[in-house]
């Protein structure tokens, strides 16, 4: 292919023919049909005449594979439609030693809380959670209901990851299910009641007789913070927002007086705590709600009153609050039931908070809240159907079902995308691994769950970057052997794996090692062609031979090949050989039933030999323009997670520029967010305000419209946009704002 873009090189006819029986000759009657068709490549393979494409590998974003280990994430951030099943690192768990305290649950049913909500809606940023859960993909789920390893019963919290099939839950925060209570009533109870015992009982020192104001009183907290205040023998104040969720309260509450339920849309609930009070306010104040509300709720405490939000939306803006209140001797608690997740088993909180909750269970107090139920494949609407606020009690995902009485559980099978991950037991070798490109699968494969890596560089280290990168592995806990190993001799792989071999079974090979000797042909010489071709040639050989006999629970074995191979590069004709030689290496160890993939990559972004040698971020290799390095490994894992033996990821020059025309009609997205199954049934001229469009909604416009239509409008903008001017923006017509706010082209 390099050879084409060279002079003369448009005369090139390529045959390719492995195992063929009869010598090559134009004029042979086993050639000259396939001759005189003049095809530029030409491969014949068991008998039958073919070519080499690169053909679209099938949309990632659609394979899916029935996994018993998968977490629920948004694929885009912000935009609930793309919430999936996630294939998720689990599988490898139970082959590793657990920490200490901890248990591996199967999760039958998982809760949705307001915090999914938040974060999948992109209202709350991942950076606002605690420890290191901002960088992870899982992250949402707190609470699940399912069965230990031992098959008893369970229900319990978890920091993260709870939307899952399965989760390794602190030993702590985990309860037997009462016997006559079902797995999915369980699912209902425990972050709903221990965040109103952390609150009001821990953090709020409710005693007997004092006054409460909780709001949102038919939320799963609300629920659970009126029955622990009632069972206590406290007085309760309550708002909701519908006469529906009033007559609830009353029936499930008999206790609650009537009188002292006011509303959650507006701020009189202040004038009904004050009436009823005379004056004197609430001893506590159990509040989630925003804003105006939130200054309102603050002024309804009484002298030495505790003030206790659960909400994050006011946290999370730094709203200011005012200090005049504490002029009354009031305290404000910020409750945050993540905090206990990160603290140690003897924790004075986290104790307190486990022992509030077993007194609770065994006298009645904690009780199931009524639950609505989706399947595990209503991903969407389950998230929309808790964004609008109209549920009561909580919104449960069923991810499996709950056996029969005395059945054995058999595993649990979801249709999930795949995900490339690395056991943390197996060792994973880069050649050519401190480079730059090698640093970034570095930090990748630990991502993905190495815990083990053997860089190898014929200099070793030799940057301060490199340094750092090797320490940063080190201080998060993986063994790195850095070795100076020549793998290109069947003696120096021998002895690399051997070494590799010292830290656990190896797992995966990767070669990114290459020379560059560039000459059109008629300048090339043998010696270029043999430094180009033996990190390549004989390093993929050496590593190939030496891997059958030392790896044998090798699951990767990955060469790091060249547009300049698939597409073609003028000048490159040797670093194309090199790279082909490697493809059909990889070829040959799929069909003797091995791992093997080669990665045809274009040129490579902020990193990477091609960029260092041939100019910056705007280089052309072989029609393809520098892919950034987080796409490459998106890329990667993809491919290493499909079964072809040669793969190519590249950004083409031509259309590199070229804006990604939307996958779906304008109108149809917002509608969907609406809850809007028709669009054509609605009025061209009401806007969505007039529509229902809540906050929420109108943050997932927003971000809909930025990052898929490059539409920045504000709140009010949003607010005012009618199916007419929706339609408008989409086609690229219309009026001149509608025009203006499209999504330009170049």
């Amino acid at each position: 292919a390099c050879l084409r873009g060279e002079p003369g090189g448009g005369a090139v006819r390529v045959f390719y023919l492995p195992g063929a029986r009869e010598p090559f000759s134009p004029a042979a009657p086993a050639y000259a049909a396939q001759v005189r068709k003049d095809l530029f490549m030409n491969a014949l393979r068991g008998g039958v005449w073919g070519t080499y494409r690169h053909l679209p590998l099938v949309d990632s974003a659609e394979v899916q594979l029935q996994v018993e280990h998968a977490y629920v994430n948004t694929q885009t951030r912000g935009d609930l439609a793309s919430l999936r099943w996630i294939e998720s690192p689990m599988r490898y768990a139970s082959e590793a030693p657990l920490a200490p305290d901890t248990e591996l649950c199967r999760v039958y049913c998982a809760p949705l809380n307001f915090r999914d909500i938040m974060l999948a809606t992109g209202k709350l940023p991942p950076d606002a959670l605690p420890g290191n859960l901002a960088g992870q993909e899982c992250i949402l789920g707190l609470e699940f209901s399912g069965r230990a390893a031992d098959g008893k019963r369970v229900m319990g919290m978890v920091a993260a990851r709870g939307l899952a099939t399965t989760v390794i839950a602190d030993s702590n925060f985990l309860w037997e299910v009462p016997a006559k209570w079902t797995l999915e009533e369980a699912a209902t109870v425990p972050v709903a009641y221990a965040t109103a015992y952390y609150a009001l009982c821990v953090r709020g020192r409710m005693r007997r007789g004092e006054t409460v104001l909780v709001h949102a009183g038919t939320g799963g907290v609300g629920q659970a913070a009126i029955a622990i205040a009632l069972h206590a023998g406290c007085t309760v104040y309550t708002t909701v927002g519908t006469a529906e969720k009033r007559a609830f309260l009353r029936e499930r509450f008999p206790a609650l007086s009537d009188a002292h339920i006011g509303n959650s849309r507006d701020t009189s609930f202040e004038q009904l705590v004050r009436r009823s009070t005379r004056g004197r306010g609430v001893d506590l104040v159990l509040n989630s709600l925003a804003g105006d509300k939130l200054q309102a709720s603050v002024r309804c405490l009484a002298e030495g009153g505790r003030f206790l939000e659960i909400g994050k939306l006011d946290l999370s803006k730094d709203s200011s609050l005012g200090m005049s209140i504490f002029l009354k001797n009031t305290t404000f608690h910020g409750i945050l039931l993540d905090a206990l997740f990160e603290a140690a088993g003897d924790d004075g909180d986290k104790s307190a908070v486990v022992r509030c909750m077993n007194e609770g269970l065994q006298s009645g107090a904690v009780r199931p809240l009524p639950s609505t139920v989706f399947g595990d494949q209503q991903l969407e609407q389950a998230f929309r159907y808790m964004a609008t606020g109209k549920h009561i009690g909580k919104v449960v995902l069923r991810v499996r079902d709950e056996e029969a009485p005395g059945a054995r559980p058999t595993p649990k099978l979801v249709a999930a995308l795949p995900r490339t991950y690395m056991h943390p037991a197996k060792v994973y070798v880069l050649v050519g691994g401190l480079g730059g490109f090698g640093l970034e699968l570095g930090k990748w494969l630990v991502a993905r769950g190495a815990t083990r890596l053997v860089l190898t560089s014929r200099s070793g280290v030799r940057t301060g970057y490199q340094a750092w990168c090797v320490q940063h592995w080190r201080r998060l806990g993986v063994r790195v052997l850095v070795s100076t190993a020549d793998c290109s001799s069947p003696a120096g792989a021998r002895a690399l794996l051997t070494e590799a071999a010292a830290l656990g079974p190896v797992g995966g090979i990767f070669n990114l090692a290459a020379v560059l000797k560039d000459a059109y042909l008629e300048n090339q010489t043998p010696e270029y062609f043999e430094e180009v071709a033996k990190p390549k040639v004989d390093g993929t050989r050496a590593l190939d031979a030496a891997s059958r006999e030392l790896a044998p629970e090798l699951d990767y074995f990955v060469a790091f090949s060249s547009v300049s191979c698939g597409r073609g590069n003028p000048g490159q004709t040797n670093y194309g050989y090199a790279n082909s030689v490697m493809e059909r290496l990889c070829e040959r160890r799929q069909a003797d039933g091995l791992p093997a993939l080669a990665v045809q990559w274009g040129a490579i972004g902020e990193v990477g030999m091609i960029v260092e040698q041939m100019g910056g971020d705007d280089t052309v290799v072989g029609g393809t323009v520098p892919q950034r390095i987080a796409s490459c490994m998106e890329a990667l894992g993809t491919m290493m997670a499909l079964p072809h033996p040669v793969a190519a990821s590249m950004v083409l020059a031509d259309k590199q520029r070229r804006a990604a025309a939307p996958t779906q009609d304008l109108v149809h997205v917002v509608a969907n967010v609406l809850g809007i199954k028709d669009p054509s049934k609605v009025s061209e001229t009401s806007n969505l305000a007039e529509l229902g469009m809540d906050s929420l909604m109108g943050a997932e416009i927003k971000q809909t419209l930025e990052r898929g239509y490059d539409v920045v409008l504000g709140v009010q903008e949003i607010r005012g946009l009618t199916f007419a001017r929706l339609r408008a923006m989409s086609g690229g017509g219309g009026d001149a704002d509608a025009a203006a706010g499209a999504p330009a082209a170049s």
